[in-house]
């Protein structure tokens, strides 16, 4: 029910909720009057007081009986003082856990005063004041028993003046916020099965969902944190501008310590392929603090095994290490790898000293067919590298000589094989400067269905007298990821005109030749003069480019000097220039080596891995976090190969250290690329998982692995980021406050009330007073009538 009585001046106006037209509303209020006037029209020997009083009783009863239908109802406009809230929010992630050594002076007095163990005052001698069992607590306190502590101890006596001005809550916040209470005073049961243990931490989204709960703007917002934030919002900015533009400030109290003693390994850079026997390089960035000129163990596993160890030296801050290990696997498929470095003993975390990757193995050698017509100077170099490389089973034809060097030598054949077994056993075809015409119509259909329909790879290294130009409207110029006029010449190049690497072609392993993007493309700029270019167009469309030109490296007129696509079930990739050689300079084989391996490795993995098959088994990734959903891919064609359409397609997922762990997952049709499905699995714990397809494809189907790590993010990061929390403050217009300074915070605060103008809407129709009004009226009436023996 509405208050017992509204104040007028308050009342903006009165509407029906129910309106009538005014002239029917009128006809019965006409009515109602006629009604009354014909029944107190004779006077029946009554007064003629008693008979208008009867008659105006009998009109205002019916009259309000008609407006109550209507439902009569006013716009109030009031005035309302609130108090403005306080919300403090405190970090409970999991990186709050972590315990901090603190050595520094003032960082033992902060962390005295949070735990009640000193005053403020007696900050300054904290150290020598401090006995060993306080110097005991504080060593083994978490930033979370800090927060806490600080919480129901030295905050509480600062809030209790804020009480009768401000509207205090406590939260906890994760990934998002949960209250603790709503008392103005926080007390240790309050914190009972407070944990510092959330997975991930979203500050945005925390200090966003404490604002927008109520109508009227906070004080501020007091948080409790270290700053350490792995679910950030990409909204970050915005959100704390807008805080700042609505003066809601965020005072920050970081919790920690910047620069914590740690060890952590920050990144790997590690080849994903490797053949069984090699010596896998690994680069290593490890960062420290702390542990200045301390001796560590770096060391890898393969598969749970140690493969390699080194003792490094510690130098504080960013550091890199060279490893390499020996893959002494001879199973084809994915293993995992572990490169860690022994923790100390009172590191704050032990869970960064370790990264796990995968590494995919191969156990075949690669055959390779090189056919030359020239024999140009990069010819020379990657003859000799094909041959010396024990990895790669080399063949090669040389269309500009006799049939006897193929008699005389094993390793080179006469032409391209005739019959199909001997054709498909080549995984890469390098197409060098020879003539179309040396080929046979039947050799070019052959060299076609070894790329599209049985996986293998197709490599042009162009040349000034037949590639590509010779090859117009062959099956070789479809082929080809570039489209060149036939018509011209191959062109002059500046001498100042250099490879450039497009963005495809930084993240290529084919064109990484240092880990350093500005190192690589340094190298990759001395691969010049290149004299001669052949007249190229552009890349087909879904070609990938990955270098170009300095002179030509922006929109359409980018130059496809190495473009790759996809051809059928293979790969196809074009070199522009045969001045790849010029990468020696200075350096001798390393870099040339290096781009040759890496381009033959890129081409034939499908095909090694056995991925040409009809049905292709992928994953998107090779290695997951426990917990996330892995997606599973399969490829599935025909015994024609075209697209396979079926309601769904099985795969099985097995756990590779408990075989007998198999789960059954279905996939589901891509309706936008045909043949394609897709789904998801959920592993129930890390490790090793294969995925298969059933026996009855199991011959024309691949098998894949991938890796299930449990990854603590949370842990992995131990600095306390100050600088973040300060820009918090910041931009909202707030400030960064340490425990010395809580004082402050009072001062700080926005304590006055807030004036709110609020306007509702109220029914007056079922206000008491009509009620009141009723009865009296009616009543009125009926005793009149009985005085006076009225019916």
């Amino acid at each position: 029910m509405p208050e017992p009585m509204l104040i007028l001046a308050q009342i903006e106006r009165i509407f029906w909720a129910r309106p009538l037209p005014v002239a029917l509303l009128a006809a019965i209020l006409g009515g109602i009057m006629l009604l009354s006037w014909y029944l107190y029209r004779r006077p029946w020997g009554l007064p003629l007081w008693l008979r208008l009083s009867l008659a105006f009783s009998r009109v205002v009863v019916l009259a309000l009986v008609v407006a109550t239908l209507l439902e009569p109802t006013a716009v109030i406009n009031e005035s309302k003082t609130a108090l403005r809230s306080l919300p403090v929010l405190i970090d409970r992630s999991a990186s709050m856990s972590m315990t901090d050594q603190r050595k520094d002076a003032t960082d033992l007095a902060d962390a005295a005063v949070a735990l009640g163990l000193i005053t403020p005052d007696d900050a300054e001698d904290a150290t020598l004041t401090l006995g060993t069992d306080q110097r005991q607590k504080i060593a083994n306190a978490s930033r979370f028993d800090l927060a806490t502590s600080l919480l129901t101890g030295p905050l509480q006596s600062i809030f209790a003046p804020l009480e009768e001005s401000l509207d205090l809550s406590y939260h906890s916040f994760g990934e998002i916020p949960r209250l603790v209470t709503k008392n103005q005073t926080l007390s240790k049961d309050d914190l009972d099965g407070v944990k510092a243990d959330a997975s991930s931490t979203s500050i945005m989204t925390s200090l966003e969902s404490v604002t927008n709960s109520g109508g009227i703007p906070p004080a501020g917002i007091i948080l409790l944190s270290d700053g350490i934030e792995n679910n950030a919002s990409r909204e970050s900015e915005s959100i704390l501008r807008d805080l700042g533009a609505r003066k809601i400030p965020v005072y920050t109290i970081p919790i920690g310590l910047s620069k914590p003693d740690d060890v952590s390994i920050r990144s790997i850079v590690m080849q994903e392929v490797a053949f069984s026997g090699d010596r896998v390089p690994v680069r290593v960035q490890i960062r420290s603090e702390g542990y200045e000129r301390r001796s560590a163990r770096l060391s890898i596993k393969l598969n749970g095994r140690s493969v390699s160890q080194k003792t490094i030296r510690l130098t504080g801050g960013l550091q890199f290490e060279d490893i390499d290990f020996r893959v002494d696997l001879y199973e084809k498929g994915a293993a995992a790898i572990s490169i860690s470095i022994e923790p100390f003993d009172d590191e704050i975390s032990r869970t960064n000293n370790q990264v796990e990757r995968s590494i995919r193995v191969v156990n075949e050698k690669i055959n390779v067919l090189y056919i030359e017509g020239n024999a140009r100077w990069e010819y020379r170099y990657l003859h000799a590298i094909l041959k010396r490389d024990p990895r790669i089973k080399a063949t090669f034809i040389n269309s500009s000589v006799g049939p006897e060097i193929a008699r005389n030598s094993p390793e080179h054949i006469e032409r391209f094989p005739s019959k199909r077994e001997k054709a498909f056993q080549y995984d890469l075809v390098i197409l060098g400067d020879v003539d179309a015409a040396f080929f046979s119509p039947e050799e070019l259909t052959l060299l076609e269905e070894l790329i599209r329909d049985r996986g293998g790879s197709l490599l042009m290294l162009c040349g000034p007298m037949h590639s590509p130009l010779s090859y117009a409207n062959t099956s070789v110029e479809t082929m080809l990821p570039i489209r060149f006029d036939s018509e011209e010449g191959w062109e002059d190049v500046p001498a100042t005109v250099y490879p450039v690497l497009t963005p495809e072609g930084r993240n290529s392993m084919v064109m990484t030749l240092e880990n350093e993007r500005s190192e690589n493309d340094q190298i990759w700029s001395r691969a010049a003069p290149l004299d001669q270019l052949p007249p190229l167009l552009e890349a087909k469309q879904g070609a990938t480019i990955l270098a170009s030109l300095s002179d030509r490296n922006t929109g359409s007129q980018r130059y496809p000097l190495v473009a790759w696509q996809r051809y059928g079930t293979g790969k196809c990739l074009s070199i522009a220039s045969d001045r790849l050689w010029r990468l020696r300079f200075k350096t001798g084989d390393k870099y040339h080596w290096r781009v040759w391996s890496q381009c033959i490795q890129f081409l034939t993995l499908s095909r090694l891995m056995g991925e040409h098959k009809r049905i292709r088994l992928e994953t998107d990734r090779s290695v997951y976090p426990l917990g996330e959903q892995c997606r599973l891919y399969a490829h599935v064609l025909d015994s024609e190969f075209e697209p396979m359409v079926q309601q769904s397609f099985n795969v099985i997922v097995t756990d590779v250290d408990k075989p007998s762990l198999k789960q059954t997952v279905t996939l589901r049709p891509d309706q936008s690329h045909p043949g394609l499905f897709e789904g998801y699995f959920s592993p129930a714990s890390a490790g090793r998982y294969r995925v298969e397809a059933n026996e009855d494809d199991a011959e024309v189907s691949n098998n894949t692995e991938f890796q299930v790590a449990e990854v603590r993010r949370e842990l992995n990061e131990a600095n306390m980021h100050r600088e973040s929390l300060k820009r918090i403050s910041e931009l909202t217009g707030g400030k960064t406050l340490t425990i010395s300074d809580l004082s402050k915070l009072p001062s700080l605060l926005n304590q006055d009330p807030v004036t709110l103008n609020l306007k509702s809407e109220r029914p007056l129709w079922d206000h008491s007073l009509i009620a009141i009004l009723l009865i009296a009226l009616l009543g009125a009436e009926w005793i009149l009538r009985r005085k006076h023996d009225l019916p």
